[in-house]
Order: C-alpha cells, then sequence, then structure tokens
C-alpha cells in the first residue's frame, strides 16, 4: 500500500488528476503505464509480490545504494519509494 508521495505529479497521476502541467511534460503513454505501476504499487502487500509480477521482468522492488527501491516505468522514468510495511515518499524519477 502507498503510504506517502513525495510529489504533487506523482500523487496527482495516482489519484487521476491531470494537470496542465502533467500534459505538457508526460506523454499520455507515460501517464497510462505510470498509473498501472502506481496501481500495482498500492496493491502489494511486500516487496517480494512486485518481483513475482510479469509485467515487472523481476525489476520490481530494485534497491538501490541509499535504500530506495524502484519500479521501471519506461527506459527514462522510474518510480521511486521507500518501504516500511508499504511504500513510502513515492515519486517518478528520470532515469
Amino acid at each position: 500500500m502507498i503510504k506517502s508521495f513525495a510529489d504533487k505529479m506523482t500523487e496527482d497521476i495516482f489519484n487521476g488528476i491531470y494537470t496542465h502541467g502533467i500534459r505538457i511534460d508526460l506523454s499520455s503513454d507515460l501517464v497510462k503505464v505510470a498509473e498501472r505501476r502506481l496501481d500495482l504499487l498500492n496493491c502489494a502487500d511486500n516487496l517480494e509480490s512486485l518481483h513475482n509480477l510479469p509485467s515487472m521482468k523481476g525489476e520490481g522492488g530494485i534497491r538501490d545504494g541509499r535504500g530506495k527501491y524502484s519500479i521501471p516505468i519506461s527506459k527514462e522514468w522510474r518510480l521511486v519509494f521507500g518501504w516500511n510495511d508499504g511504500a513510502e515518499n513515492v515519486e517518478m524519477k528520470s532515469w
């Protein structure tokens, strides 16, 4: 379950709010994939469940050196988050 967001843009995409800035900065295809990934993250009971999703290709919940996890959205974008019995400080970052 998603507990918190690190930025307003990611929270707006999760809630289906498409601001002018989102429409200008992100393609509609990217937003659709981000919505699906956010829904999957919201439904995840644990990090292991993300690894088992075929759409993640074994990449769900990859941990970086700073203790953050990430889920690919596209070649350029990822969802980055912390985990403490749920996703915290979820944000979209360009890679």
